[in-house]
């Protein structure tokens, strides 16, 4: 502001910058003085003084060649005065000559000293002598900036002067005549400003109403960490360009705000994040406590994570942590809630964007998957196949995750039966995961169930069998029709959809037909799994129609006792390690009791016979069975 001030309204005055980090001791300071100084004199009228500022400089530093002169106007006073160079004047002399020929110059010079509060401890004495020994020249005036509080820290830093005595404040005030305090930021002012900033980079995303809340509750944080014009600019600037490098609503830009405010003020802290991820992301640490009786993790303590915070502002950074992560949150303290988004940081499948600024090699954009989630509600499932089918279990894991989010869920029955189709081709490709009970063809099966029960009761039966009969095989459509059912039967009875008894008929019709028909194959049955489900399912629905079907087989002698038990002997396998199915010794003997007919056949009194247990075909399970099954007891309740 005063060099402008000077150049529109002044012009008589000249203004040298004087750059202090060219060099770093005195000898190097004192020619980069006199070359800055120089280049700021008239052409022609200050060639004597240029002359004479180049002895001085000779003076200061003999070995010229050494020296770092700036601008031709520096070099043409080392050549006016090379003559001179052999016979050198002592400092006093050569000093009183410059400064007589600056004052018949009769032009004020201000020489501006910018940021020499960033200068290292040695660099800093050398740059303040300088200018202690240099500021009696005639009609030159010196504006040094800088911030007084990291002055002193650099001067207590390099031993200069004593902590906690004032001799720092003494000793700049023998070289500052004049001192010009630029007054703090307002609490309005600072708000102001960054509101205008926040406003400019803003963007409309798909939010809960609450955008604006969150960081409204945080307001002493960014008034305490971004005290001055420069730092709020700044801050709005980083914001400028990290905001555009993902779209819209694939990561939460309050999160992306915290967090460059966390860079901008705690480089340090910031950079620990990304290692603390699990601990921040879930509040623990993954060990057991073992001073509870109840089953509970270690908390996360962040304390020692703020100790490389300085100690004064360890409030605040604790307050910022706390509302993008919430879990570490100490109960007994109130804390501004994290983000309710699906993308925030804290949730861990978009962790790795806030610091890579990029949608990487492992994830998938939420754009992409909403995407295919459209096109499958419109009957194209190439898009959404292409994202599940032959790719890592990980990237389908984290897809399908996507693809339940409220917002990618059909508002029609038209849209929900063409996605739940789709939907049911997709599953059926996967491999199911006998193992365990979240695997992806039995979230998708979760998926599709959510879909099928909120169809309108007045959906035809028909276009829900075409849904269901998508896969290939009765156990897995019972396994789908299950999950149906557990969202049926969560509500009244008078609220059951007129479709369910129809559909459930349906295929309890096509279970027992198959199941007989199995049975009626012997040991040349496709090996699959899912029988004994399969007639659980039916005895659940129409347990004598099965049974008479059963009954009448072994009354023709189609099929025997051991066929029928032999669709009851279970495989297993140790979850954990790699699948290594075996058959179980833990006969499904209720189910056998409710089929077969009572009676004590020869058949239950063989010998156990000694088989191959990883031998699953049906001829070594009916050998397994025998001597391993007790005959029904004559009273089962049907």
């Amino acid at each position: 502001m005063i060099v402008g001030e000077l150049k529109s309204k002044h012009s008589e005055w000249a203004v040298a910058r004087f750059t202090p980090w060219a060099t770093n001791d005195v000898v190097g300071l004192l020619s980069e003085f006199h070359s800055s100084l120089a280049e700021a004199l008239p052409k022609k009228k200050g060639r004597k003084v240029r002359a004479a500022l180049a002895v001085t400089a000779s003076v200061a530093a003999p070995a010229a060649n050494l020296i770092p002169y700036a601008g031709s106007a520096a070099a043409e006073g080392i050549r006016l005065a090379g003559d001179a160079l052999g016979k050198l004047p002592s400092w006093q002399v050569a000093f009183s000559r410059a400064s007589a020929e600056l004052k018949d110059l009769e032009k004020p010079i201000l020489v501006v000293v910018d940021d020499i509060d960033r200068l290292h401890g040695d660099e800093l004495l050398a740059i303040l002598k300088v200018v202690r020994l240099l500021g009696r020249f005639n009609g030159v005036q010196y504006l040094l900036a800088y911030d007084d509080e990291t002055l002193y820290r650099s001067m207590i830093a390099s031993n200069a002067v004593n902590p906690n005595d004032g001799s720092a404040e003494r000793f700049m005030e023998k070289i500052v005549q004049y001192p010009l305090f630029v007054p703090p930021l307002l609490r309005h002012q600072q708000i102001l400003r960054l509101d205008s900033g926040l406003k400019v980079i803003s963007r409309p995303t798909n939010d809960d109403g609450s955008s604006g809340q969150r960081l409204s509750g945080l307001i002493d944080c960014f008034t305490n960490l971004l005290t001055t014009p420069r730092a709020i600019d700044r801050y709005i600037a980083q914001l400028r360009h990290h905001i555009p490098l993902l779209p819209p609503n694939e990561v939460d830009d309050e999160d992306v705000q915290l967090l460059t405010l966390i860079r901008v003020s705690f480089p340090s802290l910031f950079n620990a994040i990304p290692r603390y991820r699990s601990e921040l992301v879930s509040g623990h640490t993954n060990e057991i406590r073992t001073d509870t009786k109840s089953f509970e993790y270690e908390r996360f303590d962040i304390e020692p994570l703020l100790d490389i915070v300085p100690s004064d502002l360890r409030r605040t950074a604790r307050d910022l942590l706390e509302s993008l992560f919430p879990k570490v949150a100490k109960k007994e303290r109130f804390s501004n809630h994290g983000s309710q988004r699906r993308q925030s940081v804290r949730h861990e499948e978009y962790f790795d964007r806030y610091f890579a600024m990029g949608i990487l090699d492992h994830d998938v954009s939420d754009s992409t998957v909403e995407s295919a989630v459209s096109s499958a509600t419109d009957g194209d499932g190439s898009q959404l196949t292409g994202l599940l089918v032959g790719v890592s279990d990980e990237l389908r894991s984290l897809v399908i995750s996507k693809c339940l989010s409220p917002h990618n869920q059909p508002a029609t029955d038209v849209r929900r039966l063409q996605l739940a189709e789709v939907l049911a081709l997709i599953a059926e490709g996967l491999p199911g995961d006998d193992t365990g009970p979240f695997g992806d063809q039995d979230q998708l099966l979760g998926w599709i169930s959510k879909i099928l029960a909120g169809l309108t009761k007045e959906t035809p039966a028909e276009k829900i069998r075409a849904v269901i009969w998508k896969f290939n095989g009765p156990a897995l459509r019972i396994r789908a029709w299950r999950r149906v059912e557990y969202s049926v039967n969560d509500a009244k009875p008078s609220d059951r959809p007129l479709w369910y008894d129809e559909v459930t008929a349906m295929l309890v019709d096509d279970s027992i037909a198959d199941f007989l028909r199995h049975l009626k194959q012997g040991d040349d049955a496709a090996a699959r799994s899912g029988v004994g489900y399969q007639a659980n399912f039916v005895l659940r629905h129409r347990a004598e129609r099965l049974r008479a079907g059963v009954h009448q087989l072994l009354e023709s002698k189609e099929v025997d006792l051991s066929i029928l038990a032999s669709r009851l002997v279970s495989v297993r396998t140790f979850a954990g390690i790699q699948p290594d199915w075996q058959l179980s010794p833990d006969f499904e003997q209720e189910t056998f009791n409710q089929l077969a007919p009572p009676g004590n056949d020869p058949w239950y009194n063989e010998p156990v016979q000694q088989v191959d247990v990883r031998d699953l075909s049906w001829a070594n399970r009916r050998k397994f069975a025998a001597g391993r099954v007790s005959a029904p007891p004559s009273d089962v309740v049907e």
